[in-house]
């Protein structure tokens, strides 16, 4: 499916900047990332979107279910195109986000919720660090 056909299925206008934005990130390759590299990608196609406007662009795509969004690394927000359930591992010292298979984590009980919310979903985030050796 193009990106245009992809935005008009959420109900997202095709603007030029959410069509660049869409071909970049969402040609079915899972991948982590922040604004600022995406502005980076951008760039590096000739192509110019202000930070205001690709951060406007991934929420939207948050809103409407084209990506996640999973954790600040410092300032930073990190999007992620897998929207399908999964956990990841966080290099603390370089912010790379590494995929882990839901299948691989099993829990045996999870924590009561506090009073007046609905559980919608969760997710794992291990913070890893390399061994000095």
């Amino acid at each position: 499916m193009n990106i245009i056909n992809k935005l008009k299925n959420v109900k997202l206008r095709p603007t030029k900047q959410r069509v660049l934005l869409g071909e970049l990130l969402l040609d079915g390759n899972n991948r982590h990332f922040t604004a600022d590299m995406v502005q980076k990608n951008v760039t590096d196609k000739g192509e110019n979107i202000s930070l205001a406007t690709i951060y406007n662009c991934l929420h939207k795509f948050v809103e409407v279910g084209l990506l996640k969004q999973i954790e600040n690394k410092g300032e930073a927000l990190i999007f992620d195109t897998n929207i399908l359930p999964h956990h990841h591992f966080l290099d603390e010292e370089t912010g790379i986000l590494i995929d882990i298979d839901p299948k691989e984590i099993e829990f045996l009980k999870l924590p009561n919720l506090p009073k007046g919310f609905n559980q919608t979903g969760f997710e794992v985030l291990i913070k890893i660090k390399r061994l000095n050796n």
